[in-house]
């Protein structure tokens, strides 16, 4: 099937591209065709919400998720009736400070990429944070991580071209490592009614999946 017949398929029943907008297949993944915008500054708006909030998180070497658990975990030692447990407050702002050297939080460049790039079940104008989080699932179903960031479309959005494939799969070791124990300390400060809001299964669900 030609790029014509795809994209004919793609907006059936949809929005008709705007004046001046295209795309063009972007790369392929575990068997599904990914596409981007042409031009990626004339982002679509419903789109371009959502890469604003995660290039905030992509500038803060960390997911909004993350800083919610973080926080609420301090919270629940300072509020201790008992006694200010100054031990724990101290390793959780030291963690922190440790993701202030981090190259990316590959995290978030899994959520950029899943603003940036739709397959062809999406509408290119709108943006599903639900779906969006089903194509990470599934990103990290398909293989090892270092198989969805050696891809150059991804490599080039995560600003790791300049890294080589031993030093990518090092640094992706490394952070995945250094995140998935920052968390188990930040959830042994977590109350049972933590547990139970939103950013916690977030970040228990990409932790099963990572």
């Amino acid at each position: 099937m030609n790029m014509f017949n795809r994209l004919r398929i793609l907006f059936k029943q949809r929005p008709r591209l705007h004046e001046g907008h295209q795309i063009q297949f972007a790369f392929r993944y575990a068997g599904v065709d990914y596409y981007e915008l042409v031009d990626i500054f004339d982002i679509p708006c419903q789109r371009a919400f959502a890469v604003r909030d995660y290039m905030e998180e992509l500038q803060m070497r960390t997911t909004r998720e993350f800083l919610k658990a973080h926080v609420q975990a301090v919270e629940n030692l300072l509020n201790d009736t008992k006694s200010i447990k100054v031990a724990q407050i101290a390793k959780l702002n030291q963690q922190l400070k440790e993701r202030l050297d981090l190259i990316v939080d590959t995290e978030v460049v899994y959520k950029l990429a899943s603003v940036y790039y739709f397959d062809l079940s999406e509408n290119p104008y709108n943006y599903s944070f639900k779906y969006g989080m089903e194509k990470i699932r599934n990103w990290k179903k398909a293989g090892e991580a270092l198989d969805f960031f050696g891809l150059e479309p991804v490599k080039k959005l995560a600003g790791l071209t300049i890294l080589s494939e031993d030093d990518l799969r090092a640094y992706l070791i490394v952070e995945g490592q250094m995140t998935r124990k920052q968390l188990e300390t930040i959830f042994t400060s977590l109350s049972e009614s933590d547990k139970k809001k939103e950013y916690y299964q977030t970040l228990t669900s990409l932790m099963e999946q990572g």
